[in-house]
């Protein structure tokens, strides 16, 4: 999915289970082992109906009071780590479960810490994972536990999941097992793209922009004017964007190259290598001439989270990139459109185009692992099993049943929040509900009865950019087994390279229409082994 990456979280605000149609192996799990050194096929059921002593293998509550307890890693924005489902799931279950939460910003560090010191938690989950932690990790090192039987002897639900059209094939890694919880859900076509102010707009007598150079003249306009009419003509920031995802090369495919943060393009249906094409080049050129113009916020590069919508929030952007326009500009959804709109893709009339993101719905397989400190992992995988059942899934993603959505003959309806106290609309709120970060589910197409529906910006944002997606997707895909150690340093070297000669050339601290300077970040690229990078992503050539 920010305090997270945004993108990414929320996204998984959106996510609402799904059919799933990625590749990937097609190879079959092999029998899990148990960190004591059994089978999970070994585990002894006595007359109580308990698993090793521990857990109740069928039904509700899953283990008695005060037995068992678990930990988990995740990244989160939260304040206050608690949250309302989490205590729901105490209820049901008897299993006691310890949060440890940290800022996106300084969750990966931490959690590079942790797994240095052999001090980390049962369960390691979030965006701060990867596939090549899976494999160095799991399929390396054991670290994390292999789950594909635990999944098939206690997990019904899961099991399910894992049997929708791709699904298993898109969590199972190269050695035949599978280390994550699944993690399947509907999802938006389009993650992150520009939002403009229409009351900008308006206040300066410009008309929406379709065109690069009518956009830079919008631009000009926010600069020069008391765009957000306060009075004061200087304050205005003409352009920013999330500082977790920048997307800034995504503004390549309004030049007819569209790329992902990877630099990975698409051109006649044909991933490419894009970051090092004449089209990313001319972006960036234009990119710096705006920066040199001041319409470009001066921050861009440098500044956090916290500061990019502290700057929102005082109304000082005109346009910014980001994954929905409450996440910088404060201004919460209601039933009718907000002040901002969704940018349109520029210059259509040449083959203006963008990335399409995904098919709408999303496999994440790299969101919760159980670690070889965890005990008893059954327990563990039959807790997320009961977190993954309908009304569970409707209280992570909406609000608890009974509370914020009453089941009715027609359907689930969830009322309006607005109407609940003050202190119950922030306990239940999105936020709070469950640990965005982590594994959730909901059937693919599962739609509330909402009392009053809030403005859909995404599907404004979908509407406005379908007819100008690629057709194609990037395709996922696992690294190869003997290449591991070294795509993983390949990949962290190329893609902080590649972000780090962005901003360097968007500032001006490189210069962009310099033939040497341009050929010397292209032969850093290849230095850095790009060739093999592209091996493993399955990439045959780089875009001219």
């Amino acid at each position: 999915m920010k305090k997270k990456t945004v993108a990414l979280l929320l996204a998984a605000a959106m996510c609402a289970g799904s059919l799933a149609g990625c590749g990937g192996s097609d190879t079959t799990g092999a029998e899990a082992v148990a960190p004591d050194g059994g089978s999970v096929q070994s585990a002894e059921v006595d007359e109580s109906g308990k698993v090793n002593g521990v857990l109740y293998k069928e039904g509700l509550p899953l283990v008695d009071e005060g037995t068992y307890s678990f930990s988990i890693f995740c990244d989160d924005s939260s304040e206050s780590g608690e949250f309302y489902m989490l205590d729901e799931f105490k209820k049901q279950t008897n299993v006691d479960v310890e949060m440890r939460i940290f800022p996106y910003e300084t969750a990966t560090e931490r959690l590079n810490l942790d797994l240095n010191s052999g001090d980390y938690a049962d369960v390691i989950g979030g965006w701060t994972l990867n596939d090549s932690m899976i494999l160095t990790y799991g399929v390396n090192q054991g670290v994390f536990v292999p789950l594909e039987d635990y999944f098939a002897e206690y997990c019904p639900k899961i099991t399910e999941i894992l049997d929708l059209p791709g699904v298993r094939e898109e969590m199972t890694a190269p050695d035949g097992h599978i280390y994550t919880i699944p993690y399947v859900c509907d999802d938006t076509t389009v993650g992150y793209a520009p939002y403009i102010n229409s009351r900008w707009l308006e206040n300066v007598g410009m008309d929406m922009p379709e065109t690069t150079e009518e956009f830079e003249a919008v631009l000009k306009a926010f600069k020069e004017q008391d765009a957000n009419g306060n009075g004061d003509p200087n304050d205005e920031i003409p352009f920013s964007t999330d500082p977790n995802n920048k997307h800034i090369e995504a503004m390549a495919g309004w030049f007819g190259l569209p790329m992902n943060k990877y630099g990975e393009g698409i051109v006649n249906s044909e991933v490419v290598y894009a970051g090092a094409s004449s089209t990313y080049r001319e972006l960036l050129s234009w990119l710096n001439s705006m920066y040199e113009q001041g319409l470009i916020d001066l921050e861009i590069f440098t500044q956090d989270s916290a500061t990019w919508e502290g700057k929102g929030n005082r109304d000082l952007y005109g346009v910014s990139i980001a994954y929905g326009s409450s996440e910088f500009s404060g201004i919460q959804a209601t039933t009718e459109k907000g002040e901002f709109d969704v940018l349109p893709v520029l210059n259509t009339d040449k083959g203006g185009s963008w990335m399409r993101d995904t098919n709408g719905f999303s496999v994440y397989r790299t969101q919760a692992v159980i670690t070889d400190n965890a005990k008893n992992p059954e327990v563990i995988c039959r807790w997320f099993d009961n977190a993954f059942e309908l009304e569970n899934g409707i209280g992570c993603n909406r609000g608890p049943v009974g509370t914020v959505v009453y089941k009715e003959e027609d359907g689930y309806h969830a009322i309006d929040t607005k109407t609940l106290s003050e202190e119950e609309q922030e306990k239940l709120s999105w936020g709070n509900l469950w640990p965005q970060s982590l594994p959730k589910y909901m059937p693919s197409g599962f739609k509330y009865i909402e009392a009053n529906p809030l403005y859909d910006e995404k599907k404004a944002l979908e509407e406005a950019y379908e007819p100008y997606l690629t057709k194609e997707t990037v395709p996922s895909f696992w690294i190869p087994l003997d290449k591991i150690d070294r795509y993983s340093d390949i990949a962290t070297a190329i893609n902080d390279y590649f972000n780090q000669q962005q901003a360097m050339f968007v500032s001006g601290e490189l210069d962009i229409d310099d033939d040497t300077q341009w050929q010397n970040y292209i032969d850093g690229l290849y230095a850095l082994g790009l060739e093999d990078w592209m091996e493993v992503r399955g990439v045959e050539k780089v875009a001219e």
